[in-house]
């Protein structure tokens, strides 16, 4: 790839799954001989690890909007450069600081999720914004990077005249730094049950996670206990939930972790029960890791991922018992699975590379 200097745009340094793929992004461009600036927008203190070479820009402000000043003078300083952002509103915003400046810049943006799906959730202003400016902002834009089929799907579905900057390129995985952090014994210092499932997930409603601890409360399989890495606004709901069915031994939310592969790795079954996602990087990492993935069949990238039930199972049911009974025969049969080498091939830092050399 040609030695030239890009920027990603990212949220902050947090643990959610489009901020974990943009800093992987990072380091990718990195790796591949770019420098690379990393503009943070928000406050939030948690970190992800990324290169020492990488030049952190902080703008640390409460919501992205108030990034825009800085953002045009980011693009008078730096004025034709390669620019990749993530997410529908920072995406919005970026372009619009890119043409009060009269940048130059190539802008990449990446839908993070099929967002047709989230859009009811916005304030109602934000909603009929953000539908107003993206067929007419969304122009500007060099590609559009879909994650998976889906997202791109959906995406068409409102805007099918942009099917000619579609591109879709897989999230990037960085695998010898999983495995690396996977062998680190008891990383978070916690005592890991004998069995356990695990899902990694933020605490919000798109989720689904209601559903899981209720069909987790149906389970006939002894002794196996539920571990919920992450945190979000319904934290207080899942704990009465959890109250409520008398789970509290069973059913045990650990918050964010510093290294969630170290537990992935030693479950038996990875969940996934969200009724929306882009390409899941829980369910990616879980694969990685050799654990087997049972999840909803949702509008995502997730059986596209399983590979036709090679790393697991999709099941399409509102059932809790459905899918508790699922999770029993999973475990009886202690499936197990081993692609590495396959997924190795499509997600890993060189071919995602390869991939964006034929863009830039």
């Amino acid at each position: 790839m040609i030695n030239k200097k890009i920027c990603i745009i990212n949220h902050s340094l947090t643990g959610g799954g489009s901020e974990r793929v943009m800093c992987n992004f990072a380091n990718l461009f990195c790796e591949n001989g770019f420098e690379v600036d990393l503009i943070l927008l928000s406050r939030d203190p948690r970190k992800i690890k990324i290169n020492k070479n990488i030049n952190q820009i902080k703008f640390l402000k409460k919501r992205s909007i108030y990034c825009i000043p800085r953002l045009i003078r980011y693009f008078f300083k730096n004025p034709d450069i390669i620019i990749i952002s993530s997410q529908r509103h920072i995406n919005l915003i970026v372009l619009i600081a890119k043409l009060i400046a009269f940048s130059k810049s190539k802008i990449f943006v990446r839908e993070s999720t099929c967002y047709n799906m989230l859009i009811h959730t916005e304030p109602i202003i934000k909603k009929y914004l953000i539908k107003f400016l993206t067929p007419l902002l969304y122009r500007f834009s060099q590609k559009i990077i879909c994650p998976a089929e889906d997202v791109k799907i959906d995406f068409l579905s409102s805007y099918p005249s942009f099917e000619v900057k579609i591109e879709k390129i897989y999230n990037p995985i960085d695998f010898d730094s999983i495995s690396y952090q996977a062998k680190i014994i008891n990383s978070e210092n916690v005592i890991l049950p004998s069995k356990f499932a695990v899902t990694v997930s933020r605490l919000s409603p798109e989720k689904n996670l209601e559903f899981l601890i209720n069909s987790f409360s149906k389970i006939k399989t002894k002794d196996l206990k539920l571990l919920i890495l992450g945190e979000g606004k319904s934290r207080k709901n899942l704990e009465e939930q959890i109250d409520k069915l008398n789970l509290r031994n069973k059913v045990l939310l650990y918050g964010h972790v510093k290294n969630p592969y170290a537990i992935v790795s030693k479950a038996l079954l990875s969940l996934s029960t969200s009724v929306v996602e882009g390409l899941p990087n829980a369910i990616l990492e879980s694969i990685a890791l050799s654990t087997p993935v049972l999840a909803l069949r949702s509008i995502s990238g997730v059986e596209e991922l399983l590979k036709n039930n090679k790393c697991g199972y999709t099941i399409d049911t509102d059932d809790h018992r459905v899918f508790a009974n699922k999770i029993d025969e999973i475990i009886e049969q202690r499936i197990e699975i081993n692609l590495l080498d396959e997924f190795r091939q499509q997600y890993s830092f060189p071919q995602i590379a390869h991939k964006f050399s034929s863009l830039f």
